[in-house]
């Protein structure tokens, strides 16, 4: 009983040490992401800044973001949005798109993992949603990064904060969200369009954010 006794103690004692680190601790990343570094113009794709309401700045609470409509010479126009989260901590998660675009008035008609492949053959898994206002439909790729690398779902972004709060690490992250049109209901080439706009696109992605 007495070794059970003690046992306790030390569980109770480990569990509160670790929930104060979670909750107090904080290491600060080195530097905030630089969006500005990721071009407007390049490649085939002209580019433009665009910006939410303010009162969804108020909700998604982020650090740093960049929203912006790229257009290629074919017509193909594609949506970008980065939003950077110096700390998940204090009510500062990062927002799923799966709770904010029906309150947005958008439905979500299928979401899937998807596995996408770089130009340099790196692979990641991410998500692929079809998502439909009226008769407007669109494709959405998503996927979170952090220190940790590319988290697909939210319950992975969870266990990364816990992962990196633990090994002292700054817990920051940021959401990458690409969206095309879907026209005649065409989701291979869609998705295809996604594809290509990441791959031309991510090595700024990745030399824009500090992790």
């Amino acid at each position: 009983m007495k070794k059970r006794y003690i046992f306790s103690i030390v569980l109770i004692l480990v569990g509160g040490i670790i929930g104060n680190v979670l909750r107090f601790v904080e290491k600060e990343p080195e530097r905030l992401p630089d969006f500005d570094t990721i071009p407007l113009n390049y490649a085939d794709y002209t580019g433009s800044e665009r910006t939410l309401a303010q009162f969804a700045y108020d909700i998604l609470k982020a650090d740093e973001t960049t929203m912006r409509e790229y257009i290629n010479p074919g017509g193909d126009k594609v949506e970008l949005f980065l939003a950077y989260f110096k700390s998940q901590k204090y009510g500062s998660q990062i927002h799923s798109p799966k709770h904010c675009l029906p309150g947005g008035g958008w439905r979500i008609e299928d979401i899937q993992p998807y596995m996408l492949t770089l130009a340099d053959g790196r692979t990641k898994n991410i998500n692929r949603l079809v998502i439909s206002a009226e008769r407007h439909r669109s494709l959405m790729l998503y996927w979170y990064e952090s220190r940790s690398g590319d988290i697909r779902n939210e319950y992975g972004l969870k266990l990364d904060l816990v992962k990196n709060s633990l090994l002292m690490r700054p817990t920051d992250a940021a959401i990458i969200r690409v969206t095309v049109d879907v026209p005649s209901a065409d989701f291979e080439r869609a998705t295809q369009k996604a594809v290509e706009f990441i791959r031309q696109f991510y090595p700024h992605f990745e030399s824009a954010l500090p992790f």
